[in-house]
């Protein structure tokens, strides 16, 4: 199926005053892939809350239908980690016969809990439990269970990982010797729980969706994070960006891009955030090299060191490649740390070096204190 082409001619943002927003259509314009005339870029904003359900099926057909990187596609729900979420999330907390005047200084408040009580490769077993607080005694009576969430592993050649079954189990006799309203708000909890444990077993959760979003961002756009859930998209990616859009709209979700005229004050402030955190990421790995140089290198650690130093320079290089600037702080570090590189390389390359670096530091001999005859 051929990729829709998603028109970005209709700014996301429209205001009341009707010149500013023949200015933003105007940004918006142009001809097809290059985001218009006098067009930096766009801040993206996304939020991925109460999103519509998903199967990894419909996932997959738009993002065939949309022309998006199939390679951002979140992978099948797993029962085991469906599991973890659903139980996790199963709490309550409510006072104890209502809440009057005086309840936190002399009334009772109930909390209801998931722990953790064994855990192995075959199951996992979680027990809800009911904690008492009482105010007025200044005690707490708490790990009396009231209902156990087991998960049995699926194994075999044909079972895809993390399948599996969930159980959850009331303790009839402990529940039955509470009030009909603390009944009422254990079987609720639990129904939710097994509603969730169901959805996410078969749906794309939120928050792998929210992942999803920021990943294309991120990495396939080369997005450059301004503060959390807003960054900069550069308009060579208009097209695309008008496609994940789309996606976060099937979703539910929102994605909203504010068009940034290419202007000084513009260019300052994305400059001034992707240089932060190139040289953020420069000052990690130069500390991270200087401890393998102390220690000794091995070769995987070598590699790994280096896959982070191309990935900070390549993205450098097309950053400044796009906007046609030159980060001069981002480009100095990268030349100290490349030295810093070299250096590692040639550690791990020298087996000499490297025995020196694991060979344990001398003991001193005794000392004789007597004056030579």
């Amino acid at each position: 199926m051929g990729a829709l082409h998603m028109p970005a001619d209709t700014p996301d943002v429209i205001t009341g005053d009707a010149s500013f927003n023949t200015y933003l259509r105007g940004l918006t314009g142009g001809s097809e892939g290059d985001g218009g005339p006098g067009l930096l870029g766009h801040l993206v904003i996304y939020n991925v809350t109460g999103v519509e359900k998903a199967t990894p099926d419909e996932l997959r057909t738009w993002f065939e239908e949309l022309g998006l990187s199939e390679a951002y596609l979140a992978g099948p729900p797993r029962a085991d980690a469906a599991f973890e979420k659903a139980t996790s999330s199963a709490r309550a907390r409510y006072p104890l016969g209502g809440r009057g005047r005086g309840h936190a200084s002399t009334g009772q408040t109930v909390s209801l809990m998931m722990r953790n009580v064994a855990r192995d490769e075959t199951r996992m077993v979680r027990h809800l439990v009911r904690e008492l607080a009482d105010h007025a005694d200044e005690t707490l009576s708490y790990e009396v269970r009231v209902a156990v969430a087991e998960f049995v592993r699926l194994t075999g050649p044909a079972v895809p990982e993390g399948s599996g079954t969930m159980t959850l189990t009331a303790e009839t006799d402990t529940v039955a010797g509470l009030d009909v309203a603390e009944q009422t708000t254990i079987t609720e909890l639990l129904a939710a729980v097994e509603a969730d444990f169901a959805d996410r077993s078969q749906y794309v959760g939120a928050d792998r969706l929210r992942k999803l979003l920021r990943d294309y961002v991120e990495q396939q756009l080369a997005g450059v994070r301004i503060h959390a859930g807003v960054y900069f998209v550069h308009h060579r990616h208009t097209d695309a960006l008008a496609a994940l859009r789309e996606l976060a709209r099937r979703l539910g979700a929102e994605l909203t891009r504010v068009p940034l005229p290419d202007a000084g004050e513009m260019r300052s402030m994305v400059d001034g955030a992707f240089d932060a955190k190139a040289q953020a990421d420069l000052e990690s790995l130069a500390r991270d090299i200087a401890r393998l140089q102390a220690d000794g290198p091995k070769a995987y650690q070598v590699r790994q060191v280096h896959r982070r130093y191309t990935a900070v320079a390549a993205a450098a290089e097309q950053y400044q490649s796009d906007l046609d600037t030159q980060l001069t702080a981002t480009v100095a570090t990268l030349e100290l740390v490349q030295a810093q590189m070299a250096s590692l390389m040639m550690s791990a390359a020298d087996p000499e070096q490297q025995a020196t670096h694991r060979q344990p530091p001398r003991t001193p001999g005794p000392t004789n204190s007597r004056s030579p005859p």
